[in-house]
């Protein structure tokens, strides 16, 4: 195999990344999403929330960093996040 073909071969290997939605696992299989397509995967996979839901990362403990459904993430295993309801004050 040439390295033009080892590198397509190398493009096309599955990913599966799993991380944690208000404390549920979810999967994705691109290491790149919008929050809207995090948002939409998680409940394609039971996560109880809705698109409309605000999307944070969680950096650390009481640190989140709020995702807007356009914004760009590069998807790492177990990173956590949590979706809350627009008008939840909490």
């Amino acid at each position: 195999m040439d390295i033009a073909n080892q590198a397509s071969a190398t493009s096309e290997v599955a990913v599966a990344i799993t991380v944690l939605i208000n404390r549920q696992p979810v999967t994705f299989h691109e290491r790149k999403e919008t929050g809207t397509e995090i948002k939409t995967t998680a409940i394609n996979q039971g996560v109880t929330i809705q698109t409309d839901f605000n999307l944070f990362l969680v950096e650390g403990p009481n640190k989140l960093k709020p995702i807007g459904d356009t914004d760009v993430i590069e998807l790492h295993p177990n990173q956590e996040f949590r979706a809350v309801a627009p008008d939840d004050n909490s």
